[in-house]
């Protein structure tokens, strides 16, 4: 029996960014019950880059598992002409880079008061997706946002603050389809020293892009190029937290610009975690004397919404209808919540749109002819029955060959599913170059290209936990106990974080590689904390 779907009549386009547009839309279903939603569909051009889709997917899933005021909330997941769309909440106010013009224009400070209440809400709001548990149980998600910035924290008219853009975020649960990376993701801007070194991603580094995003509201300007190197950082953070603009008590000064010193530490493990600080700024926005969050969203961010232009992109579904994709990849009920228990499926729904139907080949672009026009009507079918004929013999052959080779051939297959959760293909185990124990290479460079033997060495026979990245993708891990033989890496600098075995921390230490040479070889001299060597 088929499900009615629902039907969007969209109204305007409210904001665009690189994967997507967001659409004010009217959601219409059978029974004639309507609502005001906000539909994020992504661009046509993504929707064949694998990545980019899974993540969209992962977003929708993942808040649909998170409950919390401070972020946004998604209601569902669903396929608008063949492009995956999440049908959200609708927020009316505007986004903290907006206030950031808005008081620059006026040559008026953001308020104080107003403002600690903001990065309070917006700090709980990341303590609770990576601490909190899901209301249907199970552990915590563990989220960590990896893209703050002002344009990702919302204050609405009616008081209320939420994170947005979940589509960058790592996170642990079930249906996460996104598990490679060939993607960079973040704002240079507001990345943490550690994620431009390419070192793992904590909570700490939210915490830190949290900072940046409160010195440009606090200073109303850039924070400007973050250095990786920490001697050169350090300075830097000094000179930018000093010449914050402040007026109150002294005390209450200088409370603000310790917690900014703490949130801006260039060693993850110096700075607060998120509880911790919520706390400081409860403490922060108590003592401030200014105007409240509550008559700030009343006053001020009504007037800075009405301050803003009317999108006018010409863009040909604003006033359409348009109808949700008939697809049974999303299941049998195409109203199904993302944050219901039912199992959620990974496959993309098959796109169909309002009009004629379209072969997956002319959505691609590719000349097929139509059905009734094909030479040799019957002989096609005969060829697409020996096809299929074919596809199961090998498929056979693989559960021969070695049991559950059937699953891991057919979740590899762009085939929706017809009625249970899709297995999943096992990720392939990432290559290793021929080297000693102890090392292992993680990812390999991105970029191809001439690479050359490299040979390193760690001048301490108690070894040490090292990890070695460049920012192209190449990623490794050694011991340090015996000589690490690389086949080639590829010319530039390469960045190493040494934890010793007393547990203290070596952050920014680099040796680089000359592609015009045959050979390098570098020694790391943990006398003095320094890599010597080069490439002859």
């Amino acid at each position: 029996m088929s499900v009615a779907r629902r039907r969007f009549r969209i109204i305007k386009e409210i904001a665009e960014g690189g994967f997507g547009k967001v659409y004010l839309a009217e959601q219409i279903s059978s029974d004639g019950f309507s609502r005001i939603v906000a539909v994020k569909l992504l661009h046509s051009k993504w929707s064949s880059h694998d990545e980019v889709v899974m993540r969209t997917r992962d977003e929708a899933r993942l808040l649909g598992l998170i409950r919390h005021q401070h972020i946004v909330k998604v209601e569902d997941l669903t396929s608008i002409d063949g492009k995956c769309a999440i049908v959200m909440e609708y927020l009316e106010g505007v986004d903290l880079k907006c206030l950031i013009s808005f008081f620059q224009e006026r040559g008026e400070p953001f308020p104080r008061k107003a403002l600690f209440e903001i990065m309070l809400a917006a700090t709980s709001a990341l303590d609770a997706a990576y601490n909190g548990r899901p209301l249907q149980g199970g552990d915590p998600l563990r989220v960590i946002h990896r893209d703050i910035k002002p344009s990702n924290i919302f204050v609405t008219i009616a008081g209320g603050v939420k994170v947005l853009d979940f589509g960058t975020a790592r996170a642990n649960f079930a249906e996460r389809e996104a598990k490679t990376q060939a993607l960079a993701f973040g704002s240079q801007g507001y990345m943490a020293p550690e994620r431009m070194l390419g070192e793992e991603d904590t909570p700490a580094a939210d915490i830190f892009s949290l900072g940046v995003s409160l010195f440009e509201l606090l200073a109303l300007e850039s924070f400007g190029r973050i250095p990786p190197r920490p001697n050169k950082f350090n300075k830097r953070r000094a000179e930018r937290v000093a010449a914050v603009p402040l007026e109150g008590p002294e005390d209450w000064c200088q409370q603000v610009r310790d917690t900014l010193s703490l949130m801006l530490a260039y060693d993850p493990g110096e700075r607060p975690s998120a509880a911790q600080i919520v706390e400081m700024m409860e403490v922060l926005s108590e003592n401030a004397t200014d105007m409240g969050v509550r008559k700030f969203c009343r006053t001020l961010v009504s007037e800075a919404k009405e301050t803003q232009p009317e999108l006018e992109t010409g863009d040909p579904l604003n006033g359409q209808i348009v109808d949700e994709d008939a697809s049974i990849g999303f299941g049998t009920d195409p109203a199904q919540s993302v944050g219901s228990s039912a199992p959620l499926p990974s496959g993309l729904p098959t796109p169909v749109s309002s009009g004629p139907r379209r072969s997956p080949a002319q959505r691609a672009g590719a000349s097929a002819p139509p059905a009734e026009e094909s030479s040799g009507g019957g002989s096609g079918k005969i060829l697409a029955v020996v096809g299929v004929v074919i596809v199961l013999l090998v498929a056979i052959g693989i559960v021969l060959a070695g049991g559950g080779g059937l699953l891991a051939f057919l979740a590899t297959r762009d085939v929706p599913d017809p009625g249970g959760p899709v297995v999943e293909a096992p990720e392939p185990a990432p290559r290793e170059e021929p080297a000693l124990s102890g090392s292992r290479i993680i990812s390999g460079d991105k970029r191809g290209g001439k690479t050359v033997p490299t040979t390193l060495e760690y001048g301490d026979s108690e070894g040490a936990e090292i990890t070695i990245s460049n920012r192209d993708g190449f990623k490794a891990e050694w011991d340090g106990k015996a000589p690490f033989e690389l086949e080639g890496l590829g010319a530039g600098r390469f960045s190493t974080l040494i934890v010793k075995p007393g547990g203290k921390k070596l952050r920014g230490k680099f040796f680089t590689v000359d592609d015009k040479k045959r050979k390098c070889q570098f020694s790391f001299d943990a006398t003095k904390d320094s890599w010597t060597g080069g490439c002859r």
